[in-house]
């Protein structure tokens, strides 16, 4: 079945869908996934590209294309070019804020993910949901 037509609701299936072209970039790029309320696919939008280290995105951008297009949940994925997907503090207060104005807009944050490289023993992203953040 492809990735579109399942329900995208873990971050293995994110990562699936982004984490291959997003480990490329050498700048830090952040993308809204955008679902239907069965948690389909309806399109990935790009929202920002930051410096090396740093994708700076206001939660209106994020959001904006949520509402234009009608979306029942999304899942907000950027990369870190370093391959460490470690969160920073900013990556912390960008998810408290999401969560926050999600709550306002009645749109569901799904996850916040952050792309890396695979090590051993990591899987190449940081999940804010697996990690009981979200």
């Amino acid at each position: 079945e492809p990735l579109s037509q399942q329900k995208l609701d873990s971050p293995e299936l994110i990562h699936e869908l982004l984490g291959g072209e997003m480990r490329m970039l050498r700048t830090e790029s952040l993308r809204v996934v955008l679902l239907d309320t069965r948690y389909r696919l309806m399109r990935v939008e790009s929202v920002s590209t930051g410096s090396m280290n740093e994708s700076i995105a206001h939660p209106r951008e994020i959001f904006r294309p949520a509402i234009t297009y009608s979306a029942y949940a999304v899942i907000v994925v950027h990369n870190h070019p370093s391959g460490d997907s470690s969160p920073s503090q900013t990556d912390h207060s960008l998810t408290r804020r999401l969560a926050e104005a999600a709550d306002l807009l009645q749109i569901k944050l799904l996850d916040h993910i952050i792309i890396g490289a695979p090590t051993e023993g990591s899987p190449g992203y940081f999940s804010f949901k697996e990690a009981g953040v979200l």
